[in-house]
């Protein structure tokens, strides 16, 4: 989580309880083209799997459009007992029939793939458009998250089963995979190398060791264009990621910080979507948090006004290249953080402009991004790390590391980088 008005398609229809291998009869459906069509699309064959079936059985029993379709992708969940179950893919939609009643079809069964390849994703949005035909579009992700980082840079201890791609390497290891020669951590390790809150929070996906990286996402995407994307993970809203897929939709919402596994809460922010009220979904998603207690009193998220990135960057630009060469000798501890113990590779984006410019220097930024970020809200708290709200600007940003040679070629690849140069590539003497 289209194109044509009135099509009649000869479908394989399996009942949920079926077995890949069992045969079914061809059944002549006439498909409809709605108003909207929301695909769903949840990478849950992973440690989430639970989370997952909660989530989905509120998208199931919440709102249903009257000229609409919810398109669900779902891996392991089985319809009939609404629990997540050893099964293959499915591609279920949840629509209003003539008579005005709700009805669950599955459309699609899927021979096993890992969801978490933009084969599969390109796969199942390509049938979700063919079978459910809509003026327009949306696209919810749903899993775990690591923002704009290589597949697999997060997760560096494979085996680990918590929710959150976990802090639970050593020093060492952090130290090989990102090349950086020293390993030395700028803030604490988790106590024992274990996240104890890694229960509460939850590259995009992850399956099998197999993870997507942005560029995996936007190839898969392809020419669709939707109206809004919400990426439902952990650490999607950074300016990297959503200047990558800017070209993709009209509108992003998505969170700088971690996501609990509430995830969303669907059986509001589903009527939302439908009715294009984006900033309406993030004030849900804040409101369902700050009514919460304790850790799980934690939330940060953003929308985002696609069409306003350009002059964001445009700003951004100009400052870097007046101010790049402060980038090396900022005190980054200084600066608001949306990561918990050292995965800092995540700041706040406005904030870091701030400090590495000053913010007599930032006023155009500002401006910028005033029109850019059309909501953002935070409760102050993400389980155990404190978020300023005068200091949160919906958006996070890496913050440049030389010693971090992996990630410093990686970044480059951005079209964010390409944009604003905040990473300059060397040349060499003979260029």
């Amino acid at each position: 989580m289209k194109i044509f008005r009135h099509i009649t398609f000869v479908l394989v229809l399996a009942a949920a309880a079926l077995s890949s291998c069992s045969k079914v009869e061809p059944k002549e459906v006439d498909f409809e083209e709605k108003d909207k069509t929301i695909l769903l699309y949840f990478a849950s064959h992973n440690n989430l799997y639970t989370d997952a079936a909660s989530n989905i059985n509120k998208i199931i029993s919440g709102y249903v459009p009257e000229n609409g379709n919810i398109v669900l992708y779902c891996n392991n969940f089985n319809l009939e007992t609404k629990q997540m179950k050893d099964t293959f893919p499915l591609l279920v939609n949840i629509f209003k029939n003539k008579a005005g009643g709700v009805q669950i079809d599955t459309i699609y069964r899927f021979p096993y793939q890992n969801s978490c390849t933009k084969n599969a994703m390109k796969s199942v949005l390509n049938i979700a458009k063919t079978m459910c035909p809509a003026k327009k579009y949306g696209l919810v992700l749903w899993s775990h998250g690591t923002g704009w980082l290589p597949s697999g840079y997060y997760t560096l201890n494979p085996s680990s089963t918590s929710s959150v791609m976990p802090s639970s390497s050593s020093s060492a290891n952090r130290a090989a995979l990102q090349a950086s020669g020293s390993g030395r951590p700028l803030f604490p390790e988790p106590p024992g190398g274990v996240d104890p809150y890694a229960h509460m929070v939850k590259s995009f996906g992850s399956e099998l060791k197999v993870e997507m990286s942005i560029f995996d996402i936007q190839e898969a995407i392809g020419d669709t264009h939707f109206d809004f994307i919400a990426l439902d993970a952990c650490l999607m809203g950074g300016i990297e990621v959503l200047y990558q897929l800017k070209d993709c939709c009209d509108y992003i919402i998505s969170s700088p910080a971690e996501v609990l596994t509430d995830s969303f809460p669907y059986d509001k922010v589903i009527e939302r979507m439908f009715n294009e009220d984006y900033t309406g979904v993030a004030k849900d998603f804040y409101d369902y948090y700050n009514a919460l207690s304790g850790e799980y009193r934690s939330a940060t998220i953003s929308t985002v006004k696609c069409s306003e990135l350009e002059a964001v960057a445009e700003e951004t630009a100009k400052l870097f290249d007046q101010y790049r060469s402060g980038i090396s000798s900022l005190d980054v501890t200084t600066v608001q953080r949306y990561f918990r113990f050292n995965d800092h590779w995540f700041y706040d984006f406005k904030d870091y402009m701030d400090i590495l410019c000053g913010k007599s220097e930032t006023a155009a930024l500002a401006a910028a991004l005033q029109k850019a970020v059309i909501a953002k809200y935070t409760t102050g708290l993400m389980i155990t790390l404190e978020i300023d709200p005068a200091r949160f600007s919906g958006l996070s940003s890496y913050i440049n590391n030389p010693e971090e040679e992996t990630l410093t070629k990686f970044y480059q690849k951005y079209a964010w980088n390409d944009a604003v140069k905040m990473i300059v590539p060397e040349t060499s003497s003979e260029d």
